[in-house]
């Protein structure tokens, strides 16, 4: 089937270049389309709709004087164009990065906003709980968590720190190990493996996790490859509820389950722990608000970390 070609975009104006006092934003938009290849995931990207992205990638054709997009059988496809432009507008994006960072970095002020990046169960659980002590400190500076299982991007400012659970591969980035962090099973004390208080891999009705950890879920197959399960869920907050209300028996940290008096942890097998590691970009690890939260999650991970670690009988955080 021949390809259905979008109309030619406007030629510049005579008398003017192609491409001068270009908007950068407009490149923005056409770097995202270029990644994702949709204009429907570029836009859930930059929180925008997909007509915004059209339009904006389409004023960029039309300030260039370049088709950058053409419409087939199969979707939109890159021209060759298209393809040369996203190389450069990726370093000129870089740049841009780099001017926004050491801006961010010369800044001695403690105000503003800082992003953290983290897994939702230590957004909830472990974070939650000590931000008033955050904030009575620097009640001027606002702490803004996304809460996601994907790893954000620090380099591109989606972040400007991150707890991941594993080593991290991110090139350019600081990264240091803050502790590790270990689960167990737990049950309800007035279900039947609570009141025996160990587990029973063959009849125990098991509460598992949707899409879980790649390594844990082997780890439970090898456990109990024959266990019986009731519900999964990709949320540890909503298994540990579950488990809490008698459903069954769930993998939990154990500095969610040690200190619930509606939980007790299961004798038997315990996966290896996981670690959790602090990321944050060189350029900005030294500034006022990111060094603020920093000092604060590794007095958080100090007071804490007999907890992280799966020694029972220590505060939570407060």
């Amino acid at each position: 089937m021949a390809k259905v070609r979008s109309p030619a975009p406007a030629r510049a104006a005579p008398g003017r270049e192609p491409g001068a006092h270009l908007d950068w934003d407009n490149l923005r938009f056409f770097l995202e389309l270029v990644r994702t290849g949709s204009h429907t995931r570029a836009a859930e990207y930059l929180g925008v709709d997909r007509n915004t992205v059209a339009r904006r990638v389409t004023a960029l054709e039309e300030k260039l004087g370049l088709r950058l997009f053409e419409r087939g059988p199969q979707g939109w496809s890159q021209t060759a164009a298209a393809r040369e432009l996203a190389a450069l507008a990726t370093r000129v994006e870089e740049e841009v990065l780099t001017l926004t960072r050491h801006a961010a970095a010369q800044d001695p002020t403690l105000h503003g906003t800082a992003r953290l990046t983290t897994v939702p169960h230590l957004a909830t659980h472990f974070l939650a709980p000590a931000l008033p002590m955050l904030h009575h400190r620097h009640p001027r500076l606002v702490l803004e968590i996304i809460a996601d299982e994907r790893a954000f991007n620090l380099s591109r400012r989606e972040a400007d720190l991150a707890l991941r659970l594993g080593r991290p591969r991110d090139a350019g980035l600081v990264a240091r190990r803050l502790s590790s962090l270990a689960h167990a099973f737990y049950a309800a004390p007035a279900t039947e493996a609570g009141a025996r208080g160990s587990l029973n891999p063959h009849g125990d009705p098991f509460l598992d996790e949707a899409r879980g950890n790649a390594a844990q879920a082997r780890w439970l197959d090898e456990v109990a490859p024959g266990r019986q399960v009731v519900h999964r869920c990709n949320s540890t907050f909503a298994l540990a509820q579950a488990a809490r209300y008698g459903l069954g028996v769930a993998l939990l940290p154990c500095y969610i389950g040690d200190p619930d008096s509606r939980l007790r942890r299961l004798g038997g097998p315990q996966p290896d722990p996981q670690e959790i590691w602090l990321l944050v970009h060189g350029d900005l690890r030294r500034t006022p608000r990111v060094r603020a939260v920093i000092e604060w999650l590794d007095e958080l991970v100090e007071r804490t970390r007999p907890m992280l670690e799966g020694h029972a009988g220590t505060p939570t955080p407060s």
